[in-house]
């Protein structure tokens, strides 16, 4: 747990360049269905695959799985190991990737802040759909990193795990419904019959 807690110029890497390709492919158009339609569940996955990875790169143990589900605390330091790893591989990087990052966890933030004070009624109720617009931009710095990480597999667009399994229509199956009673439901809660 402590190597876990440790930040990410901590850790020491057995070899750098051996895990510059040692990351989670998928497609960007997989990424962003996915994490939508499982309201950001599959965010955690994604981290915690990227994570299990890396980590026989890397000196010191981390766990992974708490990497993945508290990926708000990790997201800097995968995006600092994507960046190194582009700069190892000649591959350009325009230093937008910490940028991304940051992006992506101010959004998950703010959204989750306006959930909050919506659903205690400190706030008006359309702040609910403030979040939806800050879940749904979140996608967007998510699918940036990812098409960095193609990038350094030389699969630029993700082919190599661009496909649906059965529990991938599964789950977007079951998240499109759940979607659909949230709509309906913020929509009840803005506009109640007079």
């Amino acid at each position: 747990m402590e190597a876990e807690m440790m930040q990410p110029n901590d850790i020491e890497e057995i070899d750098p360049a051996s895990g510059d390709m040692a990351y989670f492919s998928v497609s960007n158009n997989k990424l962003r269905n996915l994490y939508l339609l499982t309201f950001g569940l599959y965010a955690i996955y994604w981290f915690y695959k990227n994570w299990q990875l890396q980590q026989p790169y890397m000196k010191k143990k981390i766990m992974p799985k708490m990497r993945g589900i508290f990926n708000i605390f990790f997201t800097h330091s995968l995006a600092k190991r994507i960046k190194a790893s582009l700069t190892r591989q000649n591959q350009r990087e325009n230093g937008s990737l910490l940028w991304f990052a940051s992006l992506f966890v101010l959004f998950l933030i703010l959204g989750n802040l306006a959930s909050t004070l919506a659903d205690r009624g400190i706030v008006p109720p359309y702040f609910k759909l403030i979040w939806i617009m800050l879940f749904y931009i979140s996608s967007f710095p998510l699918v940036e990193l990812q098409d960095k990480i193609n990038l350094l597999k030389n699969d630029p667009f993700g082919q190599l795990n661009s496909h649906y399994s059965w529990i991938n229509i599964s789950i977007m199956v079951v998240g499109g419904i759940l979607w659909l009673f949230g709509i309906v439901g913020s929509l009840a809660i803005i506009s109640p019959p007079e």
